[in-house]
């Protein structure tokens, strides 16, 4: 069964680089995605290292700072980096994005 069938779809990575420019001094980054069923993020969140929070969803696309992943994750991405809803959502219903209002 290929994973885009599987209820699975909640990821999360570390980042160990800078965005450099103007965003250098954020640090490196963790990523948390919420994936759909075609392998496309629907909501994202940036935790940087000097805590600034960016949140991004079909609601708020892209900013000044960034945007939502347009591009598909592979499924063994998603495998090997996955975590549970109840994480995902804990960071997403806690933390305050600096781009956007819940």
């Amino acid at each position: 069964m290929s994973l885009s069938k599987k209820i699975e779809k909640y990821c999360k990575w570390f980042w160990d680089e800078t965005l450099g420019g103007e965003y250098d001094a954020w640090g490196t980054c963790t990523y948390l995605m919420e994936v759909g069923a075609n392998l496309r993020a629907v909501r994202q969140i940036e935790v940087y290292e000097n805590g600034n929070v960016l949140f991004y969803d079909r609601s708020h696309l892209t900013d000044n700072y960034g945007m939502l992943s347009d591009k598909p994750l592979g499924e063994q991405d998603i495998q090997e980096f996955g975590i549970t809803k109840a994480e995902f959502e804990q960071v997403w219903n806690t933390k305050m994005p600096m781009n956007m209002m819940k």
